[in-house]
């Protein structure tokens, strides 16, 4: 038996920022309308330019917004006879403007809502917010509270006082309906005032009961996905219930415009204070390109915006609609052709669903991601007051092997009329089945169209076949890695493991969730092996999932080290260099968005984006210490020649 409690992570922040600095950017504003005109000399720094030749070079020059010198310091302060500022960097390493190829860039600031911020607390802990949260908004009696950002996988250690989410609830809010609204967008809890309001599909009130959930009753369809003991509703069966939607994809209106519209001067400095200065925004509809524009207006918008134009709803509900999406994306693409920051020449698919499951459940919730052999349903039990889990049966063939949300052959035809048409495609995958379906679809692409040379990108990418492995790279496809979320973390992998790997009855369970001879060894997020087939590496946080911050330097560190926080590496054979992480944030990021002659390297003639950090990662790598990046902090931001962040 093998206990699952862990105690809350929390990256520390590193204090102190160098004098000369601060002394060298006396002055400068944190934001402009426009590139830097007035030439600067940046000295006596480390400066990873990410060029062809990965060069080091010592110092740079800065005017109207571009780099006009990089190299030596001596070359650098030929420029004297300007008049330019010359910076003194204090040796600091510097690495061009980051890039985020998969965000949700407006999630990454919360809403005046009640929100847990993607941080695991105790029952006792969500007690408290809901009592913390009904006073500060003043809900009266029979009104929805709703609480974002809270993490169903992590946390919820039963109290003294509570054993389950949904008597945490009860207590703290027995006249209001409540809805925790999960990190990982699949999972949500209720209260008992809440689940009673579950509505048929006629309208009528029927409520999630034993007997509405039984078989012949209303909610028969829904019985897998309903945890009438512990409150947890996953996937469909949550939109039973007419909870208020938070959804930012579902936003409209005067009232979402003024709610989002108070987070834009934050989501600006967020992205700034992580020294990201490009993203790619993942499934963007009219009203986050709207937000986007308003940032651009309002000054705001310190980064490129690629906004890959998403039909989430007809990805999910089976609507094939080619030409219709195709005439959307068009149009939209056309109307930002002009704008110097915002493109939308990309175009997002959801090919599956996820791999986490509740193996605590009666009986198991299975995940829903494409898999190639059917999910195994354990039989495990967990002791609330130790922490143990055990394997109490053998585990048996499910029937079950997941969804695709494409046929084959549809798949194939959009993909291949997106790429007629010149977009980007960015799919998200989990599963090892509908990885393959995505690399058949670039595959017959490649094959009707030719080698255009878009790059198109899968993220996620759990679960991937070692065959499928070679085949990426082969076809050089752009895989966006969430980094940050490789690594043993056994409350989470217990959710997604036993679902694929056999158990026995008795077996330790972290010989389930660990066996370096177990498919799932080989098969989870398979970074090197890809890369050195011939796939390209980015980045993609997917920020607000899991966590609201996008973190790259949390991301750069997992990327080296295959491990979490704290904890041991999951097949450290799958590790990747330092080289090619930095890589994934610059030069590849740039490429993967079609802008790698603008930005993504410190060279001459391109846009003057670049940050200055607090350490030197390659110091730490050097001194066996990769995971301490993770701590590392920018304590500069440069975009277009401006400074857009100084850290405090």
């Amino acid at each position: 038996m093998t206990s699952l409690q862990n105690p809350l992570i929390r990256y520390g922040r590193q204090l102190g920022v160098a004098a000369a600095l601060l002394l060298a950017l006396a002055g400068c504003g944190d934001s402009s309308d426009g590139p830097d005109q007035q030439g600067a000399i940046y000295v006596n720094a480390k400066v990873y330019t990410q060029n062809d030749q990965r060069q080091v070079a010592e110092a740079f020059v800065v005017a109207d917004g571009k780099f006009l010198q990089v190299g030596s310091r001596a070359d650098a302060e030929s420029y004297n006879s300007r008049g330019f500022q010359i910076v003194d960097l204090g040796g600091k390493m510097v690495l061009p403007g980051l890039h985020d190829n998969h965000v949700h860039g407006l999630g990454t600031v919360a809403l005046d809502m009640c929100d847990l911020d993607g941080e695991p607390v105790t029952l006792d802990e969500l007690a408290a917010k809901v009592t913390v949260c009904l006073a500060h908004y003043a809900i009266p009696d029979g009104q929805w509270l709703v609480i974002n950002q809270w993490v169903p996988y992590e946390g919820n250690d039963p109290t003294v006082n509570y054993s389950t989410v949904l008597q945490a609830l009860d207590a703290a809010a027995p006249n209001h309906p409540v809805m925790l609204s999960g990190v990982d967008g699949h999972a949500s809890a209720y209260n008992t005032v809440a689940l009673a309001m579950a509505l048929d599909a006629d309208g009528n009130t029927v409520g999630y009961s034993s007997e509405s959930l039984a078989p012949g009753g209303v909610f028969e369809v829904y019985a897998p996905y309903v945890n009438l003991e512990s409150g947890v509703i996953r996937e469909d069966a949550r939109y039973a219930i007419p909870s208020p939607d938070t959804n930012l994809l579902s936003a409209s209106g005067p009232e979402a415009d003024a709610l989002y519209g108070a987070i834009l001067p934050g989501v600006a400095e967020m992205f700034a204070s992580r020294g990201i200065t490009s993203i790619q925004d993942a499934c963007v509809n009219d009203f986050v390109r709207s937000q986007y524009s308003k940032m651009e207006a309002q000054s705001l918008l310190h980064m490129r915006v690629t906004a890959a134009t998403c039909f989430v709803a007809d990805d999910y509900g089976g609507v094939v609609d080619i030409d219709g999406h195709l005439a959307k994306a068009n149009e939209v693409r056309s109307a930002f052709a002009a704008d110097p920051l915002i493109k939308a020449d990309a175009v997002k698919i959801f090919i599956d669903g996820v791999l986490e499951g509740d193996p605590f459940s009666n009986p198991p919730f299975a995940p829903n991601a494409g898999m190639l052999h059917n999910f195994q349903t354990p039989h495990l039990h967990y002791d609330a007051d130790s922490g143990a889990v055990t394997v109490e049966a053998d585990s048996e063939d499910s029937g079950n092997n997941g969804i695709v949300n494409y046929e084959t052959d549809v798949l194939k035809d959009y993909v291949s009329a997106l790429d007629a048409a010149g977009f980007s495609v960015h799919m998200h995958s989990i599963g090892d089945r509908s990885t393959r379906a995505a690399i058949d679809a670039l595959q017959a692409a490649r094959d009707r169209n030719g080698a255009s040379g878009i790059p198109h990108t899968i993220a996620h990418l759990q679960m991937v076949h070692p065959d499928d492995q070679q085949r990426l790279g082969a076809l050089g496809v752009y895989l966006t890695f969430t980094y940050a979320w490789i690594g043993t973390l056994p409350e989470y992998d217990v959710l997604v493991t036993p679902f694929i790997e056999p158990s026995v009855a008795g077996q330790d369970i972290l010989s389930v969730l660990y066996n370096a001879s177990s498919y799932s060894w080989s098969a989870v997020y398979p970074v090197e092996s890809s890369r050195q087939a011939g796939a390209t590496l980015v980045a993609g946080s997917d920020a607000p999932v899991d966590k609201r911050d996008p973190r790259p330097f949390v991301n750069i560190a997992a990327g080296v080290t295959r491990a979490s926080a704290g904890g041991l590496p999951y097949n450290a054979a799958q590790r990747t260099s330092l080289t090619e992480m930095i890589a994934a944030y610059t030069i590849n990021g740039a490429r993967a968005v079609r802008q790698q002659a603008i930005s993504g390297s410190i060279e001459t003639g391109k846009s003057a984006d670049f940050v200055v950090l607090d350490r030197n990662l390659f110091d730490l790598v050097a001194s066996g210490h990769p995971e301490q990046i993770a701590d590392t902090e920018v304590e500069l931001t440069v975009f277009r020649g401006e400074p857009v962040y100084r850290k405090p």
